[in-house]
């Protein structure tokens, strides 16, 4: 052969509390972009408190729940790229004076060692530079340091390893949002200051882009079993009948009007987190900053009305998240539920799905 490097494509694994999520795309050149197209996609439900907070629990039960998934979806594709999150993962942004790159590595180690909460020696350290140096002495770098505890990544790596599977690369769950943001809504994306508002079964990762370039990571400790564990204790039902309150099962027991009101009040704590969040973004650098667009993603942005909650909140355009919106999706070939029903479960692994391996 000629020797030039062909592209294969990756599987997707977003691995989190409430159930895992797996995508193949077919990545073409159109002109100058890429182009993508869904070749497998499958959702596998884990057992309950399998995976608590983003902390393996059952790491059997995740082993057997991966194997099923690519089992019942005919996934043959052994190259997985995954991702972690939640208060293990620390993200945060930084400036440093343009420098060379050995000198920019031994300052990225002083920056983690003084900006993570963890020993040092007990994290994984990793960094991106968001501008390129201006070319002029005496102006700042724009970094993202990222530091991930090193016994969660082993415990994550251990599962995909036990599938017998290829793990590629880990990424973290805000990384893969935003690239499936750039590729599903490019023009808000260049042009807007926008958020991303992924609201998973234990927590809810917030991104927030100015014009192209990530600002802020957060994530927060509230999500679906938060609204399912209130709803059971403020209604005095099963957490059986809380989940499927908050799936929209119409009530056996109680009163329509009492779980529209504790739902209301679930979803007004998450707004109130988000809103410090939003806060803490426009007072930054004390310049005049505005959150232009929100898009809401994950299980609990299909419940009823919570995308208007939002945008009257915070008097923001807000609508669901499409991750199928610039990926070709044959509803002919694939079960059309995942494209008609569950986009919003996809965010994460849509991002990781973009990913590529070199061959």
């Amino acid at each position: 052969m000629l020797g030039l490097k062909r592209e294969k494509a990756v599987v997707g694994l977003d691995i989190g509390s409430y159930a895992i999520k797996a995508l193949e795309l077919e990545i073409k050149k159109k002109g100058k972009q890429n182009a993508y197209e869904v070749t497998k996609v499958g959702y596998e439900p884990l057992p309950h408190d399998a995976i608590v907070e983003g902390t393996i629990i059952d790491s059997a039960a995740v082993v057997e729940t991966i194997k099923a998934l690519f089992e019942k979806n005919k996934i043959t594709n052994k190259d997985v790229v995954i991702s972690i999150s939640g208060n293990s993962v620390i993200i945060k942004r930084i400036a440093l004076p343009a420098m060379e790159s050995e000198e920019l590595a031994e300052s990225i180690i002083w920056e983690a060692k003084h900006n993570i909460p963890y020993p040092y020696e007990e994290t994984n350290v990793d960094y991106a530079i968001l501008k390129p140096p201006p070319g002029t002495e005496g102006k700042n770098l724009e970094i993202l340091l990222v530091a991930v505890k090193k016994d969660k990544v082993a415990a994550y790596s251990n599962v995909i390893h036990q599938t017998r599977k290829n793990l590629e690369a880990i990424e973290v769950d805000a990384f893969a949002l935003h690239n499936a943001l750039e590729i599903n809504y490019p023009e808000d994306f260049q042009d807007k200051t926008v958020a991303l508002i992924n609201i998973g079964a234990n927590i809810t990762t917030i991104i927030i882009c100015e014009k192209g370039t990530p600002q802020l990571f957060r994530d927060l400790s509230i999500g679906g079993y938060y609204f399912t564990e209130n709803l059971r204790k403020d209604l005095n039902v099963s957490y059986e009948e809380a989940e499927s309150m908050l799936k929209g099962a119409p009530p056996k027991n109680v009163q329509a009007v009492e779980v529209e009101a504790a739902l209301g009040m679930n979803v007004k704590g998450l707004v109130e987190e988000v809103e410090k969040t939003f806060t803490f973004f426009e007072a930054e650098d004390k310049k005049e900053k505005k959150i232009e667009q929100i898009y809401l993603c994950g299980g609990l942005a299909n419940l009823k009305n919570i995308a208007g909650t939002f945008e009257a909140k915070f008097k923001t355009k807000t609508i669901l998240f499409d991750p199928f919106r610039n990926v070709y999706y044959n509803e002919r070939k694939l079960n059309p539920q995942y494209y008609q029903e569950m986009a919003t479960y996809f965010g994460v692994v849509t991002g990781l799905a973009t990913r590529k391996k070199e061959k």
